[in-house]
């Protein structure tokens, strides 16, 4: 009889405190549904929403993903991330204080892809900087050139990328080439591709700067023998620095130019002042120079400042104002 009497004290004091805690929550402006949730938590979380009406610590504990053990890490990092990812990252481990910073930054950067986040995570320490990394991933060079190739994406129109991953078909020749007239160069080139190069001719002229077009569009087969030239020379690792594969040149494209001046040829075309104008204005009739010198890693090929590809007026001027490779631009902006 005295084990019951104390039983049934020790019930009416344990829902005595219960009671004190909903009618103290109630009193805070929690709901019911709230102080349910709350009153699953361990006495020290408890404490927290008894310290006054708490959003910040509300919105985690009424998620599905809420897991109580993690709950001082939600409320440590909270609004650095969006709510769903930030508390996947703590749950499934990834996140901590010694990456912190770095995933903020990395979530939050314009280049941030996101069916790439889990290469970014596999790669996140394995490159001297986060931009590195990001670049890197972004342009899929975490793979050996060639290993992995894709058909070029032809949906995409004037902004196809053509690459040393990405090729175009054999069998691939654009249905609009046009004869470039004969005293401004040789070949043939897209009908709209010609109209921008002429506006660009018109005004480079008015500065004293001829322009001639060396080489447009080449067919696949074309390509292939000129690769296979220069094979008989160089060892290819040195070839396919200066030299497209057949299939991955983007003179196939029709969308894409040599151009130089009289008196120079393609290599000494960089020292003139018609390539610094160049370099500095096609972006204003819709092409970027393609390779430039200092992201000779990214495109693996060396400087070829005679080498123009149309991209449109608005892309151009965006990649151009980026400072990006056209390999970048399009994993981020395009693809």
């Amino acid at each position: 009889m005295k084990k019951v009497l104390i039983l049934v004290l020790l019930a009416l004091l344990f829902c005595g405190c219960e009671k004190s805690l909903d009618k103290k929550l109630q009193e805070l402006g929690y709901s019911e549904e709230e102080i349910l949730k709350i009153s699953e938590l361990n006495e020290e979380h408890q404490a927290l929403f008894l310290e006054g009406f708490d959003e910040t610590a509300l919105k985690y504990i009424k998620d599905m993903a809420f897991d109580e053990e993690k709950f001082e890490e939600y409320l440590k990092y909270d609004g650095k991330l969006e709510q769903s990812l930030l508390m996947r990252l703590i749950n499934d481990g990834i996140l901590n204080d010694k990456n912190a910073e770095k995933l903020f930054k990395m979530y939050s950067s314009e280049n941030f892809i996101a069916k790439n986040e889990n290469l970014y995570l596999q790669y996140l320490d394995s490159y001297d900087s986060l931009e590195e990394m990001m670049e890197i991933v972004n342009t899929k060079r975490y793979e050996a050139l060639f290993s992995d190739i894709e058909p070029v994406d032809m949906s995409k129109g004037d902004l196809i990328l053509v690459n040393k991953y990405y090729q175009l078909s054999e069998d691939y020749v654009p249905d609009d080439l046009v004869d470039i007239d004969p005293s401004l160069g040789r070949g043939q080139i897209r009908g709209k591709v010609y109209e921008a190069y002429l506006k660009l001719l018109e005004d480079a002229r008015a500065l004293g700067y001829n322009l001639y077009v060396v080489s447009a569009f080449r067919s696949f087969a074309y390509q292939d023998g000129l690769y296979n030239k220069y094979l008989r020379s160089d060892p290819q690792e040195v070839v396919d620095t200066y030299s497209a594969r057949p299939g991955h040149s983007e003179h196939q494209t029709g969308m894409a130019m040599d151009v130089t001046v009289p008196g120079y040829s393609l290599d000494d075309f960089g020292t003139t002042d018609a390539a610094k104008w160049l370099n500095e204005n096609c972006c204003h009739y819709g092409f970027i120079i393609r390779y430039p010198a200092d992201k000779t890693d990214i495109t693996g090929y060396i400087e070829e400042p005679w080498h123009i590809r149309y991209l449109g007026v608005e892309t151009a001027e965006d990649v151009y104002a980026r400072k990006m490779t056209y390999d970048e631009y399009y994993a981020c902006f395009v693809e």
